[in-house]
């Protein structure tokens, strides 16, 4: 049996580049209401150990600020020191679970309210995906008219934007921008 952090079609650990593109979303989301915080954890696979209240999603809010702390950093130390930040506010230590399934870690207890588990996934998994792939990973959308974070998850770690739409955008604009070429 599959245990509820993992999608039943890929083993995956929510722990890395998952845990690193769920960090972007949460940044990016719009987090009103419970239903907000649910729709987001179903949209990135996140089975919540309880449904969302509208205190988790107030919850939710203030990790989304301590995690653009993460991606507004101006240096590399910042960063390190807002990530290190978020490790000892949204982790607790390593521990192997065996809820609904075979043996898997987790960086936080069981059973605890849907807030909880988005910090521990978006820290850990953040600290981990830049520490391995490079602190320069996290971004805001480099088009004019986009601040929007992602995480680099590319090949090459050479991404600007944070979609093809704006990357294609901010193209056109520098394609009309160019001066007109001389009639032949």
């Amino acid at each position: 049996m599959t245990p509820p952090c993992c999608n039943g079609i890929v083993h995956f650990n929510h722990y890395s580049d998952e845990g690193a593109l769920l960090a972007a979303a949460v940044v990016n989301a719009r987090i009103d209401s419970a239903a907000d915080v649910a729709r987001l954890a179903a949209e990135h696979d996140l089975l919540l150990e309880r449904p969302p209240s509208d205190d988790d999603a107030a919850g939710l809010r203030r990790w989304r600020a301590a995690l653009a702390g993460v991606v507004d950093a101006p240096g590399d130390a910042e960063r390190i020191e807002a990530l290190n930040r978020l490790l000892a506010r949204g982790t607790s230590h390593p521990r192997i679970s065996l809820h609904n399934g075979p043996p898997h870690v987790h960086f936080r207890p069981d059973d605890v309210p849907p807030e909880r588990q988005f910090a521990a996934i978006t820290a850990f998994g953040l600290a981990w995906f830049l520490t391995q792939r490079g602190l320069h990973r996290l971004a805001r959308c480099a088009a004019d008219d986009c601040s929007l974070a992602f995480a680099d998850v590319t090949r090459n770690g050479r991404q600007r934007y944070c979609s093809a739409r704006c990357a294609n955008r901010q193209a056109v604009r520098r394609h009309r921008a160019r001066p007109a070429s001389p009639a032949p």
